[in-house]
């Protein structure tokens, strides 16, 4: 089976180890770092900055705290590669376990974002858009490995 859009097997463990230290580096700066103990401060270029009571700002560089940047870019970046590398057998019960865990990610990402969406209100569901931003790769990728896992039971017990 041909699979171009794929990643190379070889980038799955590294990608898994970027992926845990990130995730852990994600929750400690979205929960944990309110106080902005921990900073990397650098000149970056904002293409809409908003200062508060000063109004909105477009096309400025500024100082800026990029922890968190740093941390979401590796999640997401280390997330896609993780999810979406080769496995080492890559047949079609492989690509059609990979499409129906997308097709499932998908739909419990949008049911639980439409559940918070009809009872969470004001500030806290930034949270949840925060959030929701890496739920959807999460799910695939847990639903994805899952399956694989039940598969490769299921067929040795067959054997």
């Amino acid at each position: 089976m041909k699979t171009n859009f794929l990643f190379p097997n070889a980038f799955k463990k590294p990608s898994l180890l970027l992926l845990a230290l990130s995730c852990i580096g994600l929750v400690f700066v979205l929960n944990f770092n309110d106080d902005e103990a921990v900073k990397i401060q650098a000149n970056v270029f904002a293409l809409m900055n908003d200062e508060g009571f000063k109004g909105p700002f477009y096309f400025r560089w500024i100082t800026n705290n990029i922890l968190d940047e740093i941390a979401m870019t590796l999640f997401i970046v280390s997330g896609l590669i993780f999810a979406f590398s080769k496995e080492k057998m890559e047949d079609e019960m492989v690509a059609k376990i990979r499409l129906e865990s997308l097709v499932w990610a998908t739909y419990v990402n949008y049911a639980v974002l439409l559940f918070c969406i009809l009872f969470i209100y004001g500030l806290p569901f930034l949270n949840v858009m925060m959030y929701n931003m890496f739920t959807l790769l999460l799910f695939f990728i847990v639903r994805f490995h899952w399956m694989l896992y039940k598969n490769n039971i299921i067929s040795d017990d067959e054997e």
